[in-house]
């Protein structure tokens, strides 16, 4: 804890300018960020030498590199922050994959630029080191080469070999999202897992042997019994080795919460200094364990909170005197774990958010109320929103809040704030503790699995016994005493009729809470989380995809979004396009039909060739998606037959093996448009299925279903 009192004669009262480089405890505070940021890059060119880095890889370095750019110049180091400008432009050109010529030369450059900045602190802040200026400039000879004409973003090398849990390619990995740095091991944990791992291994085999033992009985039914014991006790003993390992590796990639929170006392003490406040800092949950992913993703985002609880929340000590307050504002921040989630708040006993002055910027801002609805908490995470007429050096460009809801958005973490006038503010950060493995609550709607993140599930209750009562212009349910809007689960996605429901979910979302009735709750499950193929991409509710331990693939629903459309409902009735999908693959088969029935599509699924003309013969349908490669008839000879009786019926082929003549054996049969799965742009299977249908009502090509 800290108690950081303000100088009587404040910079901000005198109006001085401020040395920063001068100030001991501030300049501690950037060798230490620009140290991790730096060793960042340099594991980076590491990476992209060694045989190039994931698209993402490189936005994250591209951040670290535009960090230290602003922060260098902040702090007056301007040959830091010409080399971070530099750093950035190299690795965003990287990440959109706009960057040409030999990138094992350009990642040289970059390291080597990369490992001369920490040296250029003890230099001249101005010039820095000819060794530094040597190096950007060696960076900017490659960078410089034009741009190719081709946008494809790149991928790593093996980015084309699909995996069975992949569905090849639908599903892009989690680890394409990892940082692919080196990472420091306890050696005795390491070991302790290696030996649960073999032992692991001597349970695979003693379930090996029950096998084959069982094979060779003759229909013995006591030797049957015994082997089905023998297999049930080896089966169990594999399951918790297991889940050993997965604890054990989590450990493994672990860090304490304290990491990144162990210099916000020297970084308090310097924002009481710069506003003219006195603050005193509470920090609990320093041991906390969590995923080292997660608190990189969260160090940024945190700052900007602490920073908005000193800047906007705490008062000056004269008006704390006159509200009868102590003159020395609080701010706490507070970590806890438990059920796979972490919890982080920021809680500070300043003056609270003045809610007309949020509804005034918004109408300022020609922000539609109906968007917004009565609750405005939703407006302060929105990218530029800010209630602070002139921005300070601090805070005040509405970035900060944003960045915070961009971190539980690519988490599928949660946000909810509470704030009441004159007694503070609360933020609660809710996210999971490991960046691989998530809990989701699975429901059941439609006909399908569905997933919403755990840390935005505040309860279920019966519908037999909810209170839902019609207002204005939407039904609500009385929870908690509060109205909150409520739909069917069903008609928030757009995914079909109504159904008969019989759970009542609430969910906590950053604009507030909303429910959705559903027909059954099927629990809590941990899951390997996936992130969307290019192929899946462009719906508006969905935020991945995960495989459950029976094959069955669950579409997992972004609650934020899930909650803007049940505040817009309802929905005028419309006929719905029905499409019919037609896969050997049950996992594709679920994918699409969950991306396209959130896009307000019917879908119809067949399993083959023949059951997609028997679904033909039986209904009316406005479009075909047929894959190419399935036993028996493939999706050109369905293609085929679907030419002789209906000529008209957009057609959309997708495949991720098909060859040049495969190719032109599907453009001969009639296909209206051919998606290659290994390369589709984001979102291109709903755009093109647009384009589609607008083409054969003979409307404009941007028209949407």
């Amino acid at each position: 804890m800290v108690c950081a009192r303000a100088d009587t004669r404040s910079d901000r009262e005198e109006g001085v300018g401020v040395d920063l480089s001068s100030d001991a405890e501030l300049l501690a505070i950037f060798r230490e960020e620009l140290t991790s940021r730096a060793e960042h890059l340099v594991e980076g060119a590491r990476a992209l030498r060694r045989g190039g880095v994931d698209p993402r890889y490189a936005s994250d370095l591209f951040r670290d590199a535009h960090t230290i750019k602003g922060s260098s110049r902040m702090m007056g180091f301007e040959a830091l922050g010409e080399a971070g400008e530099v750093l950035e432009f190299a690795w965003r050109s990287i990440a959109d994959g706009s960057q040409g010529g030999a990138i094992a030369d350009l990642a040289a450059c970059l390291g080597k630029a990369a490992s001369l900045l920490i040296p250029t602190l003890d230099a001249d802040p101005i010039k820095g080191t000819p060794q530094l200026r040597e190096a950007i400039a060696a960076v900017k000879k490659p960078v410089s080469v034009p741009e190719p004409e081709s946008t494809d973003a790149v991928d790593p090398p093996a980015a084309n070999l699909s995996t069975p849990a992949d569905l090849g390619g639908l599903l892009s990995a989690v680890e394409r999202g990892l940082i692919g740095s080196a990472t420091r091991v306890d050696t005795n944990k390491l070991y302790r897992m290696i030996n649960r791992a073999a032992e692991a291994r001597l349970d695979a085999d003693a379930l090996s042997d029950a096998v084959r033992a069982l094979r060779l009985t003759a229909g013995n039914p006591r030797e049957v019994a015994s082997l089905a014991a023998r297999w049930e006790s080896a089966v169990e003993s594999m399951d918790d080795a297991v889940r050993d390992l997965q604890d054990r590796a989590l450990e493994l990639v672990s860090e304490r919460f304290g990491v990144i929170t162990s210099t916000f006392p020297q970084f308090v003490h310097y924002l009481a200094r710069r506003t003219g406040k006195e603050v005193h800092l509470e920090l609990t949950g320093a041991e906390v364990e969590v995923d080292r992913q997660i608190l990189e993703h969260l160090r940024e985002p945190l700052r900007h909170l602490v920073v908005n609880a000193v800047d906007h929340g705490i008062e000056s000590p004269a008006e704390r005197a006159e509200a009868g307050k102590p003159t020395t504002g609080r701010v706490v921040v507070r970590a806890a774990a438990s059920d796979g989630q972490l919890r982080i708040s920021v809680e500070d006993d300043g003056r609270g958010i003045d809610w007309s002055v949020v509804r005034n910027a918004a109408i300022a801002r020609e922000i539609n109320p109906g968007e917004v609805g009565s609750d405005l908490s939703g407006l302060l995470f929105r990218s530029g929103f800010s209630t602070v007429a002139e921005p300070s050096d601090l805070s005040g460009d509405g970035a900060g809040l944003a960045l915070v809801a961009e971190l539980a958005d690519h988490v599928n973490g949660g946000i909810t704030i509470e704030s009441r006038p004159g007694a503070g503010t609360s933020l609660l950060l809710t996210l999971p503790l490991s960046w691989s493995f998530q809990d989701l609550v699975l429901l059941r709607s439609e006909g399908r699995v569905w997933g919403i993140p755990a840390a935005a599930v505040v309860a279920t209750v019966p519908t037999a016994g909810a209170d839902v009562r019609p207002s204005k212009d939407r039904m609500e349910f009385i929870y908690q005493g509060n109205r909150i809007p409520i739909s069917s689960f069903a008609a928030a996605i757009g995914a079909g009729l109504p159904e008969e429901t019989e759970q009542v979910v609430v969910l906590a979302t950053r604009a507030g809470r909303v429910a959705v009735t559903v027909p059954e709750v099927l629990g809590r499950q941990q899951v390997a989380v996936k992130g969307l193929g290019p192929v899946l991409a462009g719906a508006p509710f969905l935020t991945g995809a995960a495989v459950l331990g029976g094959g069955e693939v669950v579409a997992i629903v972004d609650p934020n979004r899930l909650a803007d459309q049940i505040r817009a409902l309802p929905i005028p009735d419309g006929q719905r396009p029905r499409v019919l999908a037609v896969d050997d693959s049950k996992g594709v088969r679920q994918l699409v039909a969950a991306v396209l029935g959130s896009q307000g599509y019917d879908v119809v699924v067949a399993r083959n060739a023949e059951e997609g003309l028997e679904q033909l013969e039986a209904k009316t349908f406005d479009a075909l998606v047929v894959d190419f490669a399935m036993p028996g008839p493939d999706g050109v000879e369905l293609v085929k037959a679907v030419r002789r009786r209906l000529p008209a019926l957009p057609v959309l082929m997708v495949s991720g093996v098909a060859t040049a003549a495969d190719q032109s054996r599907a453009w001969e049969a009639g296909v209206d448009a051919y998606l290659d799965k290994s390369d589709l742009r984001q979102g291109l299977l709903v755009s093109t299925l647009a384009s589609l249908l607008a083409l054969r009502n003979g409307s404009s090509l941007e028209v949407r279903p």
